[in-house]
């Protein structure tokens, strides 16, 4: 057994997966939203009490629900791979020479975008067992189906339709002579 490997297992045998590390990203993400929404309005302090309250509320969910730890190694080793795929379709695109400036310079490309995005982080969380993460929501696999046929006909649809009602009229071009 290699350093890495005794370090990962004895991480794991302290409970650092388990209840320190889901306790710090809480706590980052909390007072990284937290500040971004309210930080004109509440000094760091006041929100990095209420970011570390919310933390332990966290890792207390982490103590009763264990299923957090494959969960999040899951959708972490899920996004890392996405992420990779992304960069390296970036990577072809430079060579190709397209900049990701210019391929997403439309007036709704960037919603496009963002659509994806929202999408893909939808299906990493299902995949990565967020349907069973919280105990009181559950999306069975017939519902997920139905949702991404839906989504992808609402964006067939939205393609197909996107230049209706905007075309000029034709001139009669025998009236200027």
């Amino acid at each position: 057994m290699g350093i890495f490997d005794t370090l990962v297992s004895n991480l794991q045998q302290m409970g650092a997966f388990q209840f320190l590390f889901p306790f710090l990203l809480a706590l980052a993400i909390f007072y990284g939203v937290l500040m971004y929404a309210l930080g004109d309005k509440i000094k760091k302090g006041p929100v990095g009490l209420i970011s570390i309250v919310l933390a332990f509320f966290v890792m207390l969910f982490a103590a009763t629900n264990p299923q957090i730890v494959p969960f999040l190694a899951i959708l972490s080793g899920t996004t890392g791979m996405v992420a990779t795929g992304i960069l390296m379709i970036a990577v072809l695109l430079g060579l190709a020479g397209f900049r990701l400036h210019d391929v997403f310079e439309g007036k709704f490309s960037k919603w496009i975008l963002v659509l994806v995005l929202i999408v893909i982080g939808i299906l990493l969380f299902i995949g990565a067992g967020g349907s069973n993460v919280l105990p009181s929501v559950f999306i069975s696999s017939e519902i997920t189906t139905a949702i991404i046929v839906i989504v992808i006909i609402a964006i067939a649809m939205w393609f197909m339709t996107q230049g209706e009602g905007k075309e000029e009229p034709k001139k009669d071009e025998g009236a200027k002579k």
